[in-house]
């Protein structure tokens, strides 16, 4: 736990951060006595203080067989009160300082049940002997066990007014001239916060001027336990105005605070103002109103300061990033912007880390993540989504313009880079400049540097996908220049990021292309054929398949010529079995699929050729791969669309394999957090006496969506192609999609929405006088959807669903649907209006007192 906190730098208390109070700021602590021997002589003879002593000793040892037993015998002493004034004298008056902290460590974990059990008088003497204690300790890591203990008791106390003295005793400490105890003020604030925020609600004033003083303070130590304390304030204030005007007027003493840690070389105090800014940005956004330039600036100053760390870097970027995300309009109004740009654009062409500062045990995948290059290109990628186009463009075109032929590797790499990036956020004016900027970037593919080629690949591939470029007359052609290119350079590339970053372009123009594919698909086939004869690498193969697929979906007409030397490949592929392979197996199951739905004069797929596809595909459903499992029921939809109602042969099986899929456990699994619950000596999971409850924290996984979803896809072809010979299935069928039309993702809703009404639609034309209840059921998921759903393809689905149903309704008028259609019709003014809960947009950016946030019209307009 304690290598966890070093590298994300936060601190153990930040879970029990809150307010803090102070009154009267005078120093003088004469009145707090210490009274442990006396509790302890009272209590106990010096044969049982000896015997702790010997247990805490032994505790510690090497040998697990003594450490062991000295475990039970304290947890068998922690069951007396007694322990509380016993392990206080050894805190205080052992000579071994492990003895010391570990005495406080037990006290900790026995505190909660023992302290209950203390007369008045004890509970007051043991109060007055931990603050005494606290201020004699010079160990560190003592004095924070100590304040442990504090912070344990005061959650019993404080609430109740029962520790007036612990409050008066924090700003006595804040105020002394000594540093030691001003560091020990703002370290027991940032401990306390939550526990004593009730107490401090009347004295934020003066608690704003304590940790003022505190963040400027002429000692480093003190200095930063000052920005922790600011944190645990954040992080628990209840936003009440006074409490934000308190928190504003400390941002510029935080921003100095980073400067001069940063300048001093302290990353690690920088790192907690890092932590400090996230808190502000993410809780309490409106104490930054009049600071988001400051805050910005100083943010970008660090991002592209490389003599400092990757972590510290990055972090500053989070906080960029999370404006970004949220608060748009206040970097727009603040005309943030373009020096936001100009500073960011460059980064996305640094060079990566083998070796990341700050972060242990990272696979390849999070490490990508981590890369300063990866977040700055996700925040521009933030920036284009969130901000009107007009924006953004200007300065990125100007920079992309300058450097593509620049004689520096990562200025060509980032202006590259950059353009890909935008276009998804800028999609019309990235179009409207496409014919001047492909030809730019596609040289770049044959650039002397991987990065720069693999960037150009990427951005070429986020063109087709996002560009439509085949509807805009002047970029029709734009294929000529491109898939030539990738077709040259891809057989010769040896740099499997690059590989991959070309066959994703390669394989999003072939889709788009639409029926200009043709004069693609022999040297397509030629390098597939390559890959598949010479076993290339799995990721090769899968990924020419996956092109292939786009090509025969696009020109099936054109890929059948060579049916007879394709299908030999394919067949290959189908025998498959290892791990690493069986994402090949899926694919060329995707493609075989692809060539059935395509050949609709069944000039080349005979009926033997079904019959192999559906065996082929059912075979996979032996080897527990979700992906062959969510690719053989595509291509169970498209022989059904091909054979009609004689697919009714393997219906009973398709059916069932779907239904297998759709109930399938959705991978949910639980994980503690709690590090309480692996830790011997610190915990209270012996003792119930506070009442409390360890909190768990809990990740949800699902590892079968796409599998899913490709499932309730087979349901809606067997509905449509071969709806008499489905009607059998329709009762438990239709029970399933109702459920999996509010499943928990929206990919999987919107195929069940279609499925459902595909269903309903074969259940009316096949027996209309029983079917009244599965249409009522249809269009009820679809209002629901409108209502409910805030995800606009989900609702897309819904309607579409809707309005083929109603569209079938109309030749069955003794329905009465009178009700649906006047909610569909309310539903869908809501639509057409913006106000589905689909359409609402996060109203973070709006927050009341926030100033940056006035209506400006030019945000309006639209990217």
């Amino acid at each position: 736990a304690t290598r966890r906190d070093e590298r994300t730098g936060r601190d153990d208390s930040a879970r029990q951060r809150a307010h803090a109070p102070t009154t009267r700021v005078h120093f003088g602590c004469s009145r707090f006595t210490f009274a442990t021997a006396a509790m302890a002589t009272s209590a106990l003879d010096a044969f049982d203080g000896a015997q702790l002593r010997a247990l805490l000793s032994n505790a510690m040892s090497h040998d697990a067989n003594v450490r062991s037993t000295a475990e039970v015998g304290l947890k068998r002493a922690g069951k007396s009160p007694k322990i509380i004034p016993m392990l206080l004298a050894c805190g205080a008056s052992d000579g071994d300082e492990g003895v010391r902290h570990l005495a406080y460590v037990v006290l900790k974990r026995r505190a909660s049940a023992a302290f209950a059990k203390l007369s008045p008088n004890d509970k007051a003497s043991t109060q007055s002997a931990l603050l005494d204690a606290v201020m004699k300790e010079s160990r560190l890591n003592t004095r924070n066990a100590i304040v442990d203990v504090i912070a344990k008791i005061a959650r019993l106390t404080v609430p109740l007014g029962q520790w007036k003295e612990l409050l008066e005793f924090m700003g006595q400490c804040a105020s002394s001239p000594e540093p030691a105890h001003r560091e020990l003020a703002f370290g027991m604030f940032a401990s306390l916060t939550e526990t004593i925020v009730g107490a401090l609600s009347h004295h934020f004033g003066a608690l704003g001027q304590l940790f003022a003083q505190g963040l400027v303070d002429e000692s480093t130590n003190v200095r930063m336990r000052a920005l922790k304390a600011v944190g645990a304030l954040v992080s628990n204030s209840t936003g009440e105005p006074e409490q934000v005007a308190i928190m504003k007027s400390l941002v510029p003493h935080i921003i100095e605070a980073a400067k001069t840690a940063l300048q001093a070389g302290d990353e690690d105090g920088a790192g907690i103002v890092f932590e400090v800014l996230d808190e502000l940005t993410e809780s309490q956004t409106s104490a930054l109103s009049g600071h988001v330039p400051a805050v910005v600036s100083f943010c970008i100053e660090v991002a592209v300061a490389e003599q400092l760390s990757t972590l510290a870097r990055r972090r500053a970027l989070d906080v960029v990033a999370f404006m970004a995300r949220h608060k748009p309009k206040a970097l727009t109004k603040s005309k943030l912007i373009e020096p936001l740009l100009v500073a960011l654009c460059p980064l996305c062409g640094e060079p990566k880390e083998e070796e990341l500062a700050g972060e242990d045990d990272v696979d390849a995948d999070e490490e990508e993540e981590l890369q300063v290059q990866t977040v700055a290109s996700q925040l521009i990628d933030v920036l284009a989504l969130k901000v009107p186009a007009k924006h953004i463009l200007p300065t990125v075109i100007s920079f992309a313009s300058t450097n593509l032929n620049s004689s520096s590797e990562r200025l060509r790499h980032a202006a590259v880079a950059v353009l890909g990036v935008v276009t998804e956020g800028c999609c019309e004016g990235v179009r409207a400049h496409a014919a001047q900027i492909i030809p730019n970037v596609v040289p770049r593919l044959a650039d002397e540097h991987a990065a720069v080629r693999g960037a150009a690949a990427f951005t070429l591939g986020q063109f087709a996908e996002h560009l439509n470029l085949t509807i805009d007359a002047g970029c029709q052609d734009l294929h000529k220049q491109v898939l030539p290119a990738l077709f040259f350079t891809l057989p010769n590339e040896r740099v499997k990021s690059v590989q991959e970053r070309m066959m994703y372009a390669m394989d999003a123009w072939l889709e788009d292309l639409q029926g200009e594919v043709e004069e693609y698909v022999k040297p397509l086939l030629d390098i597939v054929f390559l890959a598949i004869d010479s076993d290339a690498k799995p990721h090769v193969r899968e990924m020419l398949l996956s092109a292939l697929a786009s090509a025969t979906a696009s020109c099936g007409r054109k890929v059948h010529e060579f049916f007879r030397d394709l299908l030999p490949r394919l067949t290959k592929c189908f025998n498959l079995t290892s791990d690493a392979e069986l994402s090949v197996r899926a694919r060329a199951l995707e493609v075989l699929g692809m060539l059935i739905s395509s050949d609709r004069e069944h000039t080349f797929i005979d009926a033997q050729t079904n019959d192999f596809a559906v065996r082929v595909a059912l075979s996979g459903f032996e080897l527990d791969f979700a992906e062959l499992r969510e690719y053989a029921h595509g291509l169970f939809g498209e022989v059904s669309e091909a054979m009609g109602e004689g697919f009714e042969q393997y219906l009973d099986v398709c059916v069932g394999k779907a239904i297998e899929s759709i109930e399938l456990d959705d991978g949910i699994m639980f994980d503690s957090e709690d590090e309480a619950d692996r830790d011997e000596l610190d915990s209270d999971d012996d003792y119930d006496g506070d009442g409390g409850q360890k909190t768990s924290g809990y990740s949800i996984r699902s590892g079968v969506m796409d599998e899913k979803a490709s499932a309730c896809k087979a349901l809606n072809c067997y509905a449509s192609h071969c709806p008499r010979a489905f009607a059998k299935y329709i009762p438990k069928v239709s029970k399933l999609l109702v459920s999996m039309s509010d499943y928990m993702h929206e990919m999987v809703r919107v195929q069940a929405h279609l499925a459902l009404g595909q269903t309903a639609i074969a259940a009316l034309m096949i027996d209309p006088a029983s079917s009244q209840s599965l249409a009522h059921e249809s269009l009820s998921a679809t209002i629901r959807c409108v209502l409910d759903d805030d995800d606009k393809e989900a609702v897309s689905a819904s309607i579409e669903s809707a309005a083929l149903v109603l569209k079938v309704m109309k030749d069955h008028p003794t329905i009465d649907v009178n009700q649906h259609i006047v909610d569909l019709t309310a539903a869908s003014l809501e639509i057409l209006e913006g106000r589905a809960v689909c359409q609402m947009e996060d109203d973070y950016d709006s927050e009341a007192g926030d100033d940056d946030d006035d209506d400006d019209d030019d945000d309006d307009d639209e990217n």
